[in-house]
C-alpha cells in the first residue's frame, strides 16, 4: 500500500511514512461510510499533507546531500 502511495505522489518509497499511511486508514473509514465508491489511494493523495504521509527532509540531510553533490559533481557529469 505504501508503494502505491509513493507512486501516486511521485516520491521515493523511503520518503513515505508507512506508519502514517496505516494510521490514515482510521480517518478514511468515515468518508468511506458516507461514499462507498471512494477509492483509498486517490483519497490519500488528496489528504497527504494533513495526514503527514511524506517524511520531511531535515536540515542535516540537506546539508549532507549538498556536500556530497559538491564532492561528486565532476564524476556525475
Amino acid at each position: 500500500m505504501s508503494a502505491d502511495v509513493a507512486v501516486a505522489l511521485q516520491q521515493p518509497l523511503e520518503r513515505i511514512s508507512v506508519e502514517m499511511v496505516f494510521r490514515s486508514l482510521y480517518f478514511f473509514n468515515r468518508p468511506l461510510l458516507q461514499n462507498p465508491q471512494l477509492q483509498l489511494i486517490p483519497w490519500l493523495v488528496e489528504h497527504q499533507r494533513s495526514m503527514g504521509l511524506v517524511k520531511a527532509i531535515g536540515q542535516r540531510h540537506r546539508r549532507n546531500a549538498s556536500k556530497s553533490f559538491d564532492i561528486w559533481a565532476e564524476a556525475l557529469t
